[in-house]
């Protein structure tokens, strides 16, 4: 089936998705994210949308240095209460792209057994912006109040007086997962990307919306469901529920699996003054080498280099693979990854989204036909 998507078109999805500001989970940009991937997907079968239940991180705050307010982040989940403090460690660290939940237990611990208040994490960014870090919701909580700031504000605010404010509570929260299921009979294909995440996120959310939105009308001759996840920041909350649906269900599990994971098609300033995809981008599939060679070749053609036969999965693969199906998922990290920069005319060109869409719709419908020819699984990825 022959799509209609231009590059041009999908770029002005990555625009819209944009345009909806901050797609935190639960908040009502989240929720009104949920309503627009309906609009987006409709047209391609029956649409339903389960509620995701929660405990929603719900904060106000105010930081300032010598009276001067300073742009942050609340570190969600770390603290809940009310506080209003003088006593505040100023620290970097370096966020390793802000999606690894843990990475700044270390630093927030040793804050607190050296008995301050409160703790400023300046992040380190080669820009000097700020970072957002994803969270578990399942991870324990130090009870620290701790915010995020961009590394640029470090000096000022370790020379200033600094004064933080922050009210925080957990609240009934709801996110919803988007599925999408045609009328095509046979092993189904699911096509997977995750709806919610941090700032804009053109580049990181945006552009696999976008791809995804074009393999899917590709693929709309096979049977197909379509699942857009909430709740991508808060431990892959959709996706793992999603999985356990399925298999508290007894329901049969789909033939396999393509998700489309972060900074798909984001693309960096090179040296020369060009723009070029991000080279960070890596596929990987629990299909042996053989069974998967030809959907590497496909995706050699957008710059995303496939792994074989793996266990250890980054991005929401984790979750996918738990249904212990064949998985492609990819995954990379632009160089706004996490940050209010990643707009869409940072993150991402009509051109860069034509290559890749190309690219995944056919490593996609290549793997669809090379698990219906027996690939199967070398080895259950999880007992």
């Amino acid at each position: 089936m022959h799509t209609s998507f231009s590059g041009e078109d999908l770029y002005g999805i990555v625009c819209d998705y944009a345009a909806l500001g901050h797609h935190r989970s639960g908040t009502d940009r989240g929720l009104a994210t949920v309503e627009w991937i309906k609009e987006l997907v409709g047209d391609l079968g029956a649409v339903t949308a389960e509620t995701v239940s929660f405990e929603r991180y719900d904060v106000s705050s105010e930081l300032t240095a010598d009276g001067r307010p300073i742009d942050h982040l609340a570190l969600y989940y770390e603290f809940t209460g009310d506080i209003d403090t003088f006593d505040v460690a100023i620290r970097r660290l370096d966020p390793q792209s802000g999606g690894y939940p843990g990475v700044a237990d270390a630093l927030i611990d040793e804050t607190r057994r050296a008995g301050h208040e409160a703790l400023v994490i300046t992040t380190d960014h080669m820009e000097g912006d700020l970072v957002a870090i994803n969270r578990d919701l399942a991870g324990p909580a130090s009870g620290l109040p701790t915010v995020l700031v961009a590394g640029r504000h470090h000096d000022t605010l370790a020379s200033s007086t600094v004064r933080l404010r922050l009210s925080a509570r957990l609240t009934a929260g709801r996110t919803a997962n988007v599925e999408v299921h045609n009328e095509r009979p046979g092993r189904r294909l699911v096509l997977t990307t995750p709806l919610h995440g941090w700032f804009e996120a053109a580049g990181e959310r945006g552009t696999g919306i976008a791809v995804l939105r074009y393999v899917a009308e590709r693929l709309a001759d096979r049977p197909l469901t379509i699942v857009a996840t909430g709740g991508h920041e808060l431990g892959y909350l959709g996706a793992f529920r999603w999985v356990e649906r399925c298999v508290d269900r007894g329901v049969e599990p789909p033939a396999c699996v393509v998700h489309l994971g972060a900074s798909v098609a984001v693309e960096s300033l090179a040296a020369d003054g060009s723009r070029r995809l991000i080279g960070s981008r890596i596929g990987m599939t629990n299909l042996p080498e053989a069974a998967a060679r030809s959907v590497a070749d496909a995706l050699d053609s957008a710059g995303i280099g496939l792994r074989y036969d793996v266990d250890s999965w980054l991005g929401e693969g984790e979750a996918w693979s738990r249904l212990a199906v064949p998985v492609l998922s990819t995954t990379g990290a632009g160089p706004d990854f996490h940050t209010p920069s990643d707009t869409p005319e940072r993150a991402t060109s009509p051109d860069a989204l034509a290559t890749v869409a190309g690219s995944m719709a056919r490593a996609a419908a290549t793997f669809h036909d090379a698990v219906l020819g027996g690939a199967g699984l070398a080895r259950p990825v999880l007992d």
